[in-house]
């Protein structure tokens, strides 16, 4: 339901509100599963699959759906807006406005959940640190001998094995939603130019993110890395049914909506409206975006440090460049002139395009896990801030020679804690890109004529390197840049007749 209300020939407020229900999609066979902790500490099975680890519980079950998440009903977005022009002249216009939108989970997110044993199964090496055995694959970690292909349809007797991976949903899963609000004026300048500035703000929550569901615990004065697998939360928990779930970062994980996320931009833009000679277009973005965890698109392990605390990695977003320029000209060449002198210099295009921004974010990890959880994100302590950056971006073959950042302007975390460096803290190389085209028409007559083109991307070959490639402070090519963002200069041609 919306509306457009004129106040005066000056005002004029939009408003709607949208109800937006989300219902969370089903797996028509019942694929899948939900994982409860009472049932787990309690030792109860599932009665579908009685063979099933304590915990998992699938359709059939009391209280279990083939949704394996709530439905949320009663979802509305309201959203306003106003335009005001303060002198009725047209030339300058104020605008406001916000919104509250839902966004709906990614549908890909529950083929994973439609994967949990006994429907299929993948399965771990653990205990942590004991090598593959090639003649016996799932000896150490599993005791499951040969069990692949599984069956199409699973039997009620169906074998479950240790160290496999189960990924749920939190049983309050709930859909993001994002509040967001902007304000612009608008100002018609002489002779076709116009300047804008914009000010764009938003905040998500109940974003995504996944959790490790079954994390190593890390008990002062006994926890070490040789003992990782009967450390494992599910373990303590339950000893005979906790080694069915597979630990650690990369293991079973719940799929949760705690975290958040949230932007503030700037933008202030200048452009000249198409005439016969150019077009023109420039802005500046100045903005700042934090969240929890990038967008993955998928949610199959944690990339947080601390489970317990995932407020810990909020901070830049791995999307943020604080400082963006982007300006695009297209210019004509229109003289009044005849002859030979048309013939040359008359027809032309000229067109580049540049763009500038600040360096990408990135993290520097431990590359140990010394908090003992098995997550494998450890971020190091900083040592040193003022020696973080060498200020050098090449990469050459001695090691420890050109690199980006310090080794020792961090050190590794103490046995138990997590480091102070902050997820995201660092900052890349500058990009810089400056594409360009020219052309050229060459009128044959009334309905003919000949089209040149000339393109050139990165026409400075300028070299835009990427962030290190290593982040682990124990990695020999630690703070090492070995690639760019982009390729070298390209050039590229084309002819066309058009008729």
């Amino acid at each position: 339901v919306q509306d457009i209300y004129h106040a005066t020939n000056r005002l004029v407020v939009s408003a709607g509100i949208r109800w937006d229900p989300w219902l969370a999609p089903s797996d028509h066979m019942n694929h899948g599963s939900v994982f409860n902790m009472g049932d787990f500490q309690n030792n109860v099975h599932s009665t579908v699959f009685p063979n099933a680890p304590a915990g998992s519980l699938y359709v059939g079950d009391p209280g279990v759906s083939s949704k394996y998440a709530q439905n949320s009903l009663w979802q509305f977005s309201p959203r306003v807006g106003i335009t005001f022009d303060p002198t009725g002249l047209g030339k300058t216009v104020f605008r406001a406005g916000s919104a509250l939108v839902y966004e709906w989970a990614n549908l890909w997110t529950a083929q994973h959940v439609a994967q949990n044993a006994p429907y299929a199964t993948l399965i771990s090496n653990a205990p942590v640190n004991v090598p593959l055995s090639f003649v016996n694959p799932f000896a150490n970690g599993s005791n499951a001998g040969t069990q692949f292909p599984l069956p199409p349809t699973p039997l009620p007797n169906s074998t479950f094995y240790k160290q496999s991976q189960y990924i749920v949903f939190e049983p309050n899963f709930h859909p993001s939603y994002t509040f967001q609000w902007t304000a612009s004026i608008q100002q018609e300048l002489s002779h076709g130019w116009q300047f804008q500035i914009d000010y764009v703000g938003s905040q998500s929550t109940h974003v995504g993110v996944a959790l490790p569901l079954n994390p190593a615990v890390y008990t002062p004065g006994s926890s070490t890395l040789g003992n990782t697998a009967s450390r494992y939360l599910l373990t303590l928990a339950n000893a005979a049914q906790g080694p069915y779930y597979a630990g650690g970062g990369t293991g079973s994980a719940l799929i949760s909506s705690g975290a958040n996320s949230s932007y503030n931009g700037m933008i202030a833009t200048i452009q000249h409206r198409l005439s016969s000679t150019f077009t023109f277009f420039a802005n500046y973005t100045w903005s700042h975006c934090f969240d929890i965890q990038d967008a993955p698109g998928d949610f199959a392990s944690t990339t947080v440090e601390n489970p317990n605390n995932i407020r810990l990695d909020r901070a830049n977003s791995g999307y943020d460049y604080r400082n963006v320029v982007n300006s695009a000209l297209v210019v004509n060449s229109h003289f009044p002139m005849t002859g030979w002198k048309a013939m040359v210099l008359n027809n032309w295009e000229l067109a580049p395009l540049l763009t500038i921004r600040s360096g990408a974010p990135f993290t520097v990890l431990t590359g140990v896990d010394n908090s003992l959880t098995a997550i494998g994100t450890d971020r190091p302590n900083v040592v040193n801030p003022s020696a973080i950056y060498t200020g050098k971006q090449l990469t050459k073959t001695t090691a420890g020679n050109r690199n980006y950042i310090n080794a020792s302007a961090f050190s590794a975390n103490a046995i138990g804690t997590y480091g102070n460096e902050g997820r995201n803290s660092l900052r890349g190389p500058k990009y810089l890109q400056l594409d360009g085209e020219l052309s050229r028409y060459f009128p044959i007559r009334e309905n003919l004529k000949l089209d040149f083109r000339l393109e050139a991307f990165n026409a400075l070959n300028h070299p835009d390197f990427s962030v290190p490639a290593s982040s682990s402070i124990t990695s020999s090519t630690f703070g090492q840049i070995s690639s760019t963002t982009y390729g070298a200069r390209i050039f590229q041609g084309a002819i066309k007749i058009i008729f």
